[in-house]
């Protein structure tokens, strides 16, 4: 924990700025980065909703840009399947102990980290059932975590989506369910004024980090990107996993 109130906004805006870098960039790894770095200065508890509310200011920046290749189909069965997940996932928030919780966004982190760097197998001819089981799981991920992204993120790499349309889609998923995530907690007691402080004293971070990311987007990489997020996502993982 920082000893000083000064010390903390320039961790947590630099976080913050390097999450919303890498989610302009690739449309999704926001909370991945944010969460388990944020979890070593503050209890799950307020780390949750804080990535939750900030993560939605930059999806409607993201989505002014993108709403034309949003598939409103595939966002829906996600958000079907999302809506009882994230209760599950809330309530485990509100009655797990912190310290087991960093445990567990650490170890989502990794697995999550590992599953990206694989290669997805054959599409699967049926596509709904599939959306609305990762919509599910991404739902208890939201709720219990913030990170909402891994299991909707492999479904449309493993069917083969374009890129453009799987990228739109993420940000359209993304700010529904975040925004909806962001009531469930709230309704069991998680999150609070303390918390929109919190948000509003981290928005310049967000800013940065987008503004970073909209000049840069045409002119990185995208594959040596992708190996360098999963780098990050590794070490922020292992650093609430084990608490270094």
């Amino acid at each position: 924990m920082f000893d000083s109130n000064l010390s903390f906004l320039l961790y947590a805006n630099g976080v913050m700025g390097a999450a919303a870098l890498i989610g302009t960039l690739t449309g999704f790894g926001y909370a991945l980065l944010a969460t388990p770095l944020l979890v070593l200065v503050l209890p799950p508890r307020d780390v949750v909703p804080l990535v939750l509310m900030s993560s939605i200011v930059l999806l409607v920046l993201l989505a002014i840009e993108s709403r034309r290749e949003m598939d409103g189909r595939k966002i829906g069965r996600w958000t079907l399947g999302a809506l009882p997940g994230m209760l599950v996932g809330g309530s485990i928030l509100a009655t797990v102990a912190d310290g087991t919780m960093e445990s567990v966004i650490g170890a989502i982190t990794l697995c999550a980290a590992v599953l990206l760097s694989l290669r997805p197998g054959r599409p699967w001819r049926r596509e709904w059932p599939g959306a609305v089981s990762a919509g599910m799981l991404s739902g208890v991920l939201v709720g219990a975590s913030g990170m909402s992204g891994p299991p909707v993120i492999l479904f449309g790499l493993k069917q083969n989506w374009d890129h453009r349309v799987l990228r739109a889609s993420l940000i359209g998923y993304f700010g529904i369910v975040h925004a909806l995530a962001v009531f469930v907690l709230g309704g069991l007691g998680i999150g609070g004024v303390e918390v929109l402080f919190q948000v509003l004293v981290i928005l310049p971070g967000v800013f940065m980090g987008f503004a970073f990311g909209w000049r840069w987007r045409a002119r990185v990489d995208q594959r040596l990107f992708r190996y360098i997020a999963l780098g990050l996502l590794c070490v922020s993982g292992m650093l609430a996993l084990f608490r270094i």
